[in-house]
């Protein structure tokens, strides 16, 4: 009984406390509605709170802003005011730089007339010059160098000859003009037919070569002529005599057009002793490259130009159809043909020794040509006591002038002697 007793109380402990933990439970659940209610209005309003800040500092940025933004429109204006002053001053400056300006281009005007009229002074004084060097050119070759083109004479021997000329004659004609030199026989009717160019009486072969010098100069080394004809009539003293005289033209006629030669040649360079043959065909290329140089100034046709052929190259400088004789300006030949040209010419102009030259510099000045070197005295008061020597000084002076100029006259009289027996 007491167990029935004891299981039923437990029973109904256990509905009462079934039915409370129900309860509870709804009460939580009520609680927990209630709790999220009042915590998502917590986050509604923290969630405002935080808008709201945000809002406020971007206020506050932006406020901050406005007032940048103002100080730098004011500094602006302020700046704009300074660059309105600066340009009404600019403003009030233009009409006299315009003024100005008016006036430079009516100078800058004015000077263009001046300069194109001193231009036209200049093109008629160049073309007045050019026509005196001309005839001052034209007079030279026709009355102190003349130049021309001869065919030498024939061999006595030649096949046009008559028929019935002596053969005995022929032989000893031949016999006559042969000389045994460096190993060889030498005829002096070998370059019978060939053109050569004379200056004055003297000829030069038209090849360009040179060699009877070197030649006649082997053979009568001792004193002796090679043959048994008289040392005047050879081919030595002619090219000698035609050399000397194309010097001489050649350093006239770059007096007349105002150019400086590439080499210094004196007149008497070819008449003196005579010479070997490194000397011989340096100063023979040295005179072809002043010619050539020469030519190229005047703007003479390359085409017609040879290094060697030196007076036929003097003859087309002074042809005023193929050369622009009296020319002033610079050249204007292509290098490369320059250079072409003067190849054959190199070997001569660097085969030297230098002895050789050191002589040749050390005696230019002393050239039976070449002016005193006279110093200019200076202006001062004449004293009793020195006009005596003033007087004494300027008779030395002049009797070393007048001892030069007798000197040149007779060394040209002796190489225009020789050219003339030369060709006699």
């Amino acid at each position: 009984m007491l167990i029935f007793l004891k299981i039923t109380n437990n029973f109904g402990n256990f509905a009462d406390k079934q039915l409370r933990l129900f309860r509870l439970k709804a009460a939580r659940a009520q609680l927990e509605e209630k709790c999220m209610k009042a915590l998502e209005k917590h986050k509604q309003k923290d969630k405002l709170i935080c808008d709201i800040n945000v809002c406020k500092e971007r206020i506050r940025l932006l406020q901050l802003l406005v007032h940048e933004t103002r100080q730098s429109i004011s500094r602006g204006n302020q700046r704009l005011n300074v660059l309105k002053d600066v340009n009404s001053q600019l403003a009030l400056r233009i009409p006299r730089h315009e003024e100005r300006i008016e006036r430079l281009h009516k100078l800058a005007n004015t000077m263009r007339l001046k300069q194109e009229k001193h231009k036209d002074a200049v093109d008629r004084k160049r073309q007045q010059l050019k026509k005196v060097i001309r005839i001052a050119a034209k007079q030279l070759i026709q009355y102190i160098f003349p130049l021309s083109q001869v065919q030498s004479n024939r061999s006595l021997c030649s096949s046009e000859e008559d028929v019935n000329a002596d053969v005995v004659t022929c032989a000893l004609a031949d016999a006559s003009g042969t000389s045994y030199v460096r190993g060889r026989w030498i005829n002096d009717a070998e370059n019978a037919s060939e053109v050569q160019h004379r200056i004055i009486a003297p000829t030069l072969p038209g090849s360009g070569d040179y060699s009877a010098y070197s030649l006649w100069v082997a053979a009568n080394k001792d004193g002796v002529p090679g043959t048994n004809k008289e040392p005047l009539h050879n081919p030595a003293y002619n090219i000698s005599a035609a050399l000397t005289f194309a010097t001489q033209l050649v350093n006239i006629i770059a007096y007349y057009v105002n150019v400086r030669l590439p080499y210094k040649l004196g007149y008497g360079e070819f008449c003196g002793n005579e010479m070997s043959d490194q000397k011989f065909a340096r100063k023979v290329a040295r005179l072809n490259s002043n010619v050539l140089h020469l030519c190229f100034t005047q703007n003479t046709d390359i085409a017609v130009l040879h290094p060697m052929h030196t007076l036929q190259n003097l003859m087309h400088l002074l042809n005023t159809e193929i050369s622009d004789l009296g020319r002033i300006g610079p050249m204007e030949v292509d290098p490369n043909v320059i250079a072409q040209l003067y190849s054959q010419l190199v070997p001569d102009l660097e085969n030297s020794d230098d002895s050789a030259s050191d002589e040749e510099e050390d005696a230019f000045n002393w050239e039976w040509e070449a002016v005193p070197n006279v110093a200019c005295p200076e202006m001062t008061v004449p004293i009793p006591g020195s006009l005596v020597n003033q007087q004494s000084s300027s008779m030395q002076v002049n009797q070393s002038v007048a001892g030069g100029l007798v000197t040149s006259a007779a060394a040209s009289i002796a190489s225009i002697w020789r050219g003339w027996t030369t060709n006699k």
